[in-house]
């Protein structure tokens, strides 16, 4: 069938959609958010940590890519706890669902703050109890 313009007309199937990225059942992790850093401590397939730390910008302008930032350094998890400030926890959980994550990957946590400094051990021992 011609279509006016003189190209063809397409019927039928729609797009099959990608696959979901995922990675090995139980990898978890946790990010504490706060006004100048994030912190992130993530579970790996083989049970051990690995942290890391991104700086937050003082501009307000500059902080989507910063969330951006973090929510891939997150990585690809099962589950995700974001703790910290409730703006900050807000816009990131945004970003995580919009890189692609199920908003059912991201749990609430009972704890919305956690002292400053923030630490690795501190956000592992939440991990540990992550399901």
């Amino acid at each position: 069938m011609t279509a006016p313009h003189g190209g063809t007309l397409m019927h039928g199937k729609s797009r099959a959609r990608p696959p979901v990225r995922r990675t090995a059942a139980g990898v978890n992790a946790v990010v504490w958010i706060g006004p100048d850093r994030a912190l992130v401590v993530r579970g790996g397939d083989g049970g051990e940590l690995a942290s890391s730390e991104v700086r937050i910008p003082p501009l307000v302008g500059d902080t989507p890519p910063v969330l951006a930032e973090i929510a891939h350094s997150i990585g690809w998890v099962d589950h995700v706890l974001v703790l910290g400030a409730p703006d900050l926890r807000t816009a990131l959980e945004r970003e995580i669902v919009a890189i692609g994550h199920r908003p059912e990957t991201i749990r609430d946590g009972e704890i919305d703050e956690i002292d400053e400094p923030a630490d690795p051990d501190g956000l592992a021992r939440h991990l540990a109890g992550l399901r």
